[in-house]
C-alpha cells in the first residue's frame, strides 16, 4: 500500500543531497557536506538519508520511489565519446577513465539497492529535468519559462522549458561540449582557483577589473548563433580530459601564464575575471532573449549551478522582456534531489494542486536538550546565559551596533549554499573596517570578496535598486548611491551587493533584530555571510557552531536563546 514517500537523491559529481517528500510536500532536504565535513562532497547521501528517515519517522519500505537525479547510462556514453578526443594521451588512459566510471556506477546501484524496500521503485531522471522541475515546482507560478545552465548533465549543457500548471514542455537546448558553465570553470581555473568551487571568487573579483581588456579575447572562445552559442574547443580540453580544463593556446590568446594558487593577484587576472563575466552576461542574455521569443511570458525561473551567477541574475529584469524571476534557494545539483522527486509526483498526480515547497529551512532542528549537552561539554571555554527573545535581540543589536561579529544560529539548517538567517555571521553593515575584519581574521579569505546584507523586505526599495523580493540571495544588485557610502561593508567596489529582503513570517527573529537595528543604527540592514570558516562547511548543529565560535574572532555566539562567550585565560 502507498505511503506516499519520494526520496530524491544527488550524487556523484558535487553537492550530494537527498530530499524527502510526501504527497508532494517537502518534508527534508540536505546536502551530504553538512554530516561529513567535506566541501561539496560529491559522495553517495547516506548521512543524509539516514537523517531524513530518523527526523520524519520513515524506514524504505515506507518509500514507493527513489529517484536519482540523472541518467547513469547516458551520462557514461557521453564520459566514453569523449575519451575518443585527446590523441595517444587520453587513448593511453581511456580503459582506466571507463574502468573507473563504470565501478562508480556499480557502487550507486548497489547503494541504491541498499536503501530500496520490496516494494519501492527506482526511478532515473533527466540531469537537466531534475533541475527544471526543483525551480519550477517550488516558484509560484502557474506558467513560466525554465532555463537550466550549468556544466554538463548527462549530454545538455543548457535546457530551456516551458511550464504551465503542473506540466513541463521541452522548447531547447544546448549539447555538450558547449557550455557556458564549462568555459566559466575554464576560465576560473586558469586563474588559480579550484572549478565547482572558485567561481564565486572569479564573480567577486570581476568588478575590480576592466572588461573591455580581454573582450575581443573572450570574443574568439565563445559566439552566438541563431538561438544558441558555440565554444571554440581550439583553446580547451575539459571535452576529454578530467586533468586540465585549457590548453595552452588559452595562456597565448591571454598573452600570460595561468595563474597557480598560491601566485598574486595581478590587474591582468582581475581584467580577465570582468571580460569572462561580461561575455557569459551578452550570451546569457541571448538566450534569454531567444528564450523569451519562442514562448513568450513575463514569468523566468532559473536553475542549474550558473544560476548561482547572482551579477547576471540582478540584470535579468532591465536586459530581457522578463518581469518576475524566481531562482530556488539551492539551484545547482543538491537543489535537483528535490527537483527529480517532484517531477514524479507531478508526473504521476498531474491534476494535483500545487503546494507551497518555497520553504529553504529544510535541515535539522536541535531542541534545548541538545544545545545545553552542546555548552556543558565546551563548559571549559564559554559561559552563556539563556535570555527571552525580548532581552536578547536589543542586546544583540547593541553589539552589532557597537561592531561586534555575531554567531547566530536559529531553527532548522537552510538548504543550499546560501546562509539565510539561521547558520550566519551577522556584523555591522555601517561600519568601513568590517569588511576587512570579517575576511581577514573570521573567515580568512581574500579581502576582495564581497558581503551580502540582510534587509527587511518593505525598507528594499528605499536602499536598493531593484523592486522584487529577492528571498534567497540570489540576486546582486545597486546599492542606492545616497546609501553607499553608509553601508561600506556591504557595498562592493562597483556599487552593488547580493541581497536578502526579509518578510516578517519568513524569520521573525531576524526581522526583529533588523527592527530594533533600524532603530538604534538608523538602518533596518544587517551584514550576513555562512557561519564557517575558510574551506570549511556551513555549522551543523550546536557543537560545531561552538566549535567554530572558538576557533576564530567572533565577539559572541547566539543559539537560540542563549547568548555565549568566550572565557579568557
Amino acid at each position: 500500500m502507498s505511503k506516499g514517500y519520494i526520496l530524491g537523491i544527488s550524487c556523484g559529481y558535487h553537492d550530494s543531497a537527498a530530499s524527502l517528500i510526501k504527497d508532494g510536500k517537502v518534508l527534508g532536504a540536505i546536502e551530504e557536506e553538512r554530516f561529513t565535513g567535506i566541501k561539496h562532497d560529491s559522495s553517495f547521501p547516506l548521512e543524509s538519508i539516514k537523517w531524513l528517515y530518523s527526523e520524519f519517522k520513515v524506514n524504505k519500505d515506507d518509500v514507493d520511489a527513489i529517484c536519482f537525479y540523472e541518467t547513469p547510462d547516458l551520462k557514461l556514453d557521453r564520459i566514453i565519446s569523449s575519451t575518443k578526443r585527446g590523441g595517444i594521451w587520453n587513448y593511453l588512459n581511456r580503459k582506466k577513465i571507463i574502468s573507473r566510471n563504470k565501478e562508480e556506477y556499480k557502487k550507486l546501484n548497489t547503494l541504491l539497492n541498499v536503501i530500496t524496500g520490496d516494494d519501492t521503485k527506482i526511478i532515473f531522471s533527466d540531469h537537466h529535468l531534475s533541475h527544471v522541475a526543483y525551480s519550477y515546482y517550488t516558484s509560484p507560478f502557474k506558467k513560466a519559462t525554465i532555463l537550466s545552465v550549468d556544466g554538463v548533465g548527462e549530454w545538455e549543457t543548457t535546457s530551456m522549458y516551458y511550464g504551465e500548471n503542473n506540466n513541463l514542455t521541452k522548447i531547447g537546448s544546448v549539447n555538450f561540449p558547449h557550455s557556458l558553465g564549462m568555459l566559466y570553470s575554464s576560465i576560473t581555473a586558469f586563474l588559480g582557483f579550484k572549478p565547482n568551487e572558485g567561481e564565486y571568487k572569479v564573480m567577486g573579483l570581476a568588478p575590480y577589473g576592466d572588461s573591455s581588456k580581454y573582450e575581443d579575447k573572450f570574443n574568439s572562445l565563445i559566439s552566438k548563433t541563431d538561438t544558441s552559442f558555440e565554444i571554440n574547443m581550439e583553446y580547451f580540453t575539459y571535452d576529454y580530459s578530467n586533468q586540465l580544463m585549457f590548453n595552452e593556446k588559452l595562456g597565448k590568446l591571454f598573452g600570460i601564464t595561468n595563474r597557480l594558487p598560491e601566485d598574486e593577484l595581478t590587474q591582468d587576472h582581475k581584467d580577465i575575471a570582468s571580460s569572462l563575466q561580461l561575455v557569459y552576461e551578452k550570451i546569457f542574455f541571448h538566450l534569454l532573449n531567444k528564450l523569451y521569443v519562442m514562448r513568450p511570458t513575463h514569468n523566468l525561473c532559473l536553475s542549474g549551478g550558473c544560476a548561482y551567477n547572482g551579477t547576471a541574475n540582478g540584470k535579468i529584469i532591465t536586459e530581457t522582456n522578463y518581469k518576475k524571476v524566481y531562482i530556488p534557494p539551492a539551484p545547482s545539483d543538491a537543489g535537483s534531489a528535490i527537483g527529480c522527486a517532484l517531477h514524479y509526483y507531478y508526473s504521476n498526480n498531474k491534476d494535483s494542486k500545487r503546494i507551497d515547497n518555497s520553504n529553504p529551512y529544510l535541515g535539522p532542528y536541535y531542541s534545548d536538550s541538545k544545545i545545553k549537552e552542546a555548552l556543558a561539554e565546551m563548559s571549559d571555554d564559554v559561559y552563556y546565559k539563556k535570555l527571552n527573545h525580548s532581552e536578547l535581540i536589543p542586546i544583540i543589536a547593541k553589539q552589532i551596533k557597537d561592531g561586534n561579529v555575531i554567531g547566530w544560529f536559529q531553527g532548522r539548517m537552510e538548504f543550499g549554499a546560501r546562509a539565510l538567517g539561521n547558520r550566519s555571521i551577522l556584523a555591522n553593515p555601517r561600519d568601513p573596517q568590517m569588511k576587512s575584519r570579517v575576511n581577514r581574521v573570521i573567515k580568512k579569505r581574500e579581502g576582495f570578496r564581497p558581503f551580502a546584507p540582510i534587509v527587511k523586505l518593505e525598507d528594499q526599495s528605499k536602499y536598493f535598486d531593484y523592486p522584487h523580493t529577492v528571498p534567497y540571495m540570489n540576486q546582486v544588485v545597486k546599492v542606492k548611491k545616497e546609501h553607499q557610502s553608509h553601508l561600506p561593508a556591504i557595498t562592493h567596489i562597483d556599487g552593488s551587493a547580493r541581497i536578502q529582503s526579509l518578510k516578517r513570517n519568513q524569520q521573525p527573529n531576524v526581522y526583529k533584530l533588523l527592527t530594533e537595528l533600524h532603530r538604534i543604527n538608523n538602518y533596518p540592514i544587517v551584514l550576513n555571510t555562512s557561519f564557517n570558516l575558510k574551506d570549511q562547511t556551513m555549522v551543523l548543529d550546536p557543537k560545531s557552531a561552538i566549535q567554530t565560535f572558538l576557533n576564530c574572532e567572533m565577539d559572541t555566539l547566539v543559539i537560540h536563546n542563549y547568548i555565549i562567550k568566550k572565557k579568557i585565560r
